[in-house]
């Protein structure tokens, strides 16, 4: 048995409902087909919902989509050594020294301005490295007035610092601290480098090109967005089905033919677009049989080494730092005394090791009693594997940092859930487990992500397009990939 449908989107996460809505609104009704028995990706699971993770969806996209979902503006803590509550809300610093607080205020707002002038490149489609054609040219004459806008000195500025390591800069700019310990969070949190790495000055302006800088969460939380997304779908005509993995993306003369799922059943389109990591779209679900074998080599060289693992504690009552400051649904707290602590977590996970302090960030959500700590640089693949002891070893190392700037927080605790990078992995079929589907470094970044020849979300079976977070410009809850993978593929159309 097998039906027809005009579009087939594989995965229902933000990217794949982002895709799914652009191409509903354009009168193509796709079905989106996702392997798990709940929409959302991450942001659908139970241990994601309370997510730290970085929402810059571009209200852009939600226009484009006739969303109207009001955000809510996230503050950032962190702890000073004397144990006082620094709160941070988008350029603003409030709780520590003056000096420190301008100086920091003071590179925030140049961070934003810098990373304004690149926000163009996030809303369409990386130019091509042999491209020359009008629409190319008009988008690199864009960001290029974009990027005169900030003068000659911010220009400048911009050059001298995009390729370097935001340790230089902190160091340069603000001093090592708990401000520092922010920016280096900011800049590494879901990847395998260090604030010390070639290039992490890149990662931090890209997450600062929605909200000039400032943390927004939709209101609601991420329930609310996945729920909307779904329902534009839906309600244009389009279908959403759960529990409907995928196994092969079919082929036949030289083009998507459709797709066959884990139960057998065949569905034929003529357009399919993947959220799924391009490792998994293009090795295991279309196969490499298709490809050119550089491309191959390209794709099997993909660095996507995952180093987060996810903890979910419920506490028995809602958690105080040191001084008495309450958490709520719309603060991030960063656990991290400065920068070289970052620094230190990131050498030890360099040789397959657990650090002994980690470094992490968190969520708190009330309702559910639930503290979501993501604590980075855990490796996928430590040395030994991940035994039960080594597992305790992390949940006891992660508890004893909370507990630091948050007394007796081991009494609080009734449960935990551990995810490490591996299990998130296997649960969602990332290589790696990495949040972005891949490294946010120079040579995986804008015309060259995931990979050299595969930027423009066309792959080169007709038919056959990315949009997950794999895709330009990367990860985050944007929506950039999905829908500028949803207008390449209507491009394709129109061919």
């Amino acid at each position: 048995m097998s039906e027809a449908r005009e579009a087939i989107i594989i995965g229902a996460g933000h990217n794949g409902l982002v895709a799914a809505g652009l191409l509903a609104r354009k009168e193509i009704r796709p079905l989106v087909l996702e392997a798990r028995d709940h929409i959302g990706g991450m942001l659908g699971d139970q241990s994601f919902r309370v997510s730290p993770m970085p929402f810059s969806l571009r209200p852009e996209f939600l226009r484009a989509l006739d969303i109207d979902l009001p955000a809510v503006p996230m503050a950032t803590l962190v702890a000073s050594p004397s144990g006082k509550t620094i709160r941070v809300s988008g350029n603003r610093v409030e709780g520590c020294d003056t000096a420190d607080a301008e100086a920091y205020e003071q590179l925030a707002r140049r961070l934003a301005r810098q990373a304004e002038a690149l926000s163009g490149m996030l809303l369409r489609p990386p130019p091509s490295l042999d491209g020359n054609s009008f629409r190319e040219l008009l988008s690199l004459a864009r960001t290029g007035l974009k990027l005169r806008g900030l003068g000659k000195t911010g220009l400048r500025d911009l050059l001298r610092i995009a390729l370097s390591n935001v340790h230089d800069l902190i160091d340069d700019e603000i001093g090592d601290g708990p401000l520092g310990a922010l920016l280096a969070m900011d800049a590494t949190l879901g990847g395998a480098m260090g604030p010390r790495s070639p290039g992490t000055v890149l990662p931090l302006l890209y997450r600062m090109t929605a909200n000039a800088g400032q943390r927004m969460m939709p209101a609601g939380g991420p329930t609310a967005l996945v729920k909307a997304l779904a329902s534009k779908v839906e309600t244009a005509g389009g279908e959403v089905r759960t529990n409907a993995p995928v196994k092969r993306i079919l082929v036949e003369d030289d083009r998507v033919a459709g797709v066959c799922l884990e139960s057998g059943e065949i569905i034929r389109a003529p357009l399919v677009l993947s959220t799924a990591a391009p490792g998994t779209t293009l090795l295991e679900m279309l196969g490499p049989e298709y490809l050119d074998a550089e491309f191959v080599r390209r794709c099997r060289k993909m660095a996507s080494a995952g180093m987060v693992a996810r903890l979910d504690f419920e506490l028995s009552a809602a958690p105080a730092l040191a001084d008495g400051t309450q958490l709520t649904a719309s603060d991030r707290l960063v656990i991290a005394e400065n920068a070289a602590a970052v620094e230190a977590a990131f050498n030890a996970a360099k040789y397959r090791g657990l650090p002994e302090r980690p470094v992490m960030e968190a969520c708190y959500d009330a309702g559910r009693g639930l503290l979501s700590v993501s604590a980075q640089f855990i490796p996928c693949n430590p040395e030994g594997g991940w035994t039960k002891v080594l597992r305790l070893k992390l949940e006891k190392a992660v508890k004893g940092e909370i507990a630091r700037i948050i007394p007796d927080f081991s009494k609080l605790v009734l449960s935990t859930v551990l995810m490490t990078p591996q299990d998130i992995e296997t649960a969602y079929r990332v290589p790696g487990g990495h949040w972005h589907h891949g490294e946010f470094r120079i040579d995986q970044l804008l015309m060259l992500r995931p990979f050299d020849g595969a930027s423009n979300y066309r792959m080169p079976v007709e038919g056959l397009y990315l949009c997950g977070a794999g895709a330009h410009p990367g990860g985050d809850i944007s929506g950039a990939p999905g829908f500028n993978g949803a207008r390449a593929a209507l491009a394709g159309r129109r061919r």
